[in-house]
């Protein structure tokens, strides 16, 4: 009798409470893959949104210092002796659009004025991008003649969004010009004191946890100081 009641006390567990054990051991490791999975996405996101917030950062950075340089040196630094044909001199901001800008100034302190284009260019990765160039400016041409540089940075992977240009003038009030169409050297150029940027780019995948895409958005102003 005390032989049967021992062996009973060793028996091992059951059929049924090894399939529950394994059921509940399942659980557990799959939600605790699921956390590792999820944690592993928003480590790629955030770090995909990092990079793009960088590239823009500087972008904009670049354009503020540019817009403070534009329209130095003017003809008036020179005492009216040169024309605005003359790469000593600059025409500051002389078009403007939704898209593109162009403007002329020192922006790198050389002394010789930089002719400065931002173009929105549509097409294939990594493009739709914006684009700057800057070239040194040729003497004898208007600011219209000139030629836009070769040479380029600029900010890939750009979201065009409806209602959303990425560059708006505002006069000294803080008025929005209107965008309808570009402002030119005889287009109302006169009245702008300064400009925004907006950018949105777009990452190259998908934040799949959140089942959306990854888009970073800023946004800068830069006042024409010498306009």
């Amino acid at each position: 009798m005390n032989t049967i009641a021992k062996s009973r006390r060793q028996a091992g567990f059951s059929l049924m409470e090894l399939l529950i054990v394994v059921l509940l051991l399942s659980i557990i490791v799959g939600a605790l893959f699921t956390q590792i999975e999820r944690a592993q996405i928003r480590y790629r996101v955030e770090d995909q949104k990092l990079d793009m917030t960088q590239q823009e950062r500087e972008f904009i950075d670049q354009f503020t210092r540019d817009l403070h340089q534009a329209g130095f040196p003017s003809i008036t630094v020179y005492g009216n002796q040169f024309d605005l044909t003359s790469n000593l001199t600059a025409a500051g901001v002389w078009y403007v659009s939704d898209t593109e800008l162009h403007m002329e100034g020192d922006v790198d302190g050389s002394g010789v004025v930089s002719d400065v284009v931002y173009s929105y260019v549509a097409g294939a990765s990594p493009c739709p991008c914006l684009r700057r160039s800057a070239s040194p400016k040729q003497p004898g041409l208007a600011p219209s003649s000139q030629v836009a540089g070769a040479n380029y940075t600029q900010v890939e992977h750009i979201v065009p969004i409806a209602g959303q240009p990425i560059f708006a003038a505002y006069d000294a009030n803080g008025n929005q010009l209107s965008s309808s169409t570009p402002m030119s050297n005889d287009n109302g150029l006169s009245t702008i004191k300064s400009v925004r940027i907006t950018l949105t780019t777009q990452g190259t995948s998908k934040d799949w946890d959140a089942h959306r895409d990854i888009q970073v958005t800023m946004t800068g102003m830069a006042r024409l100081v010498n306009n």
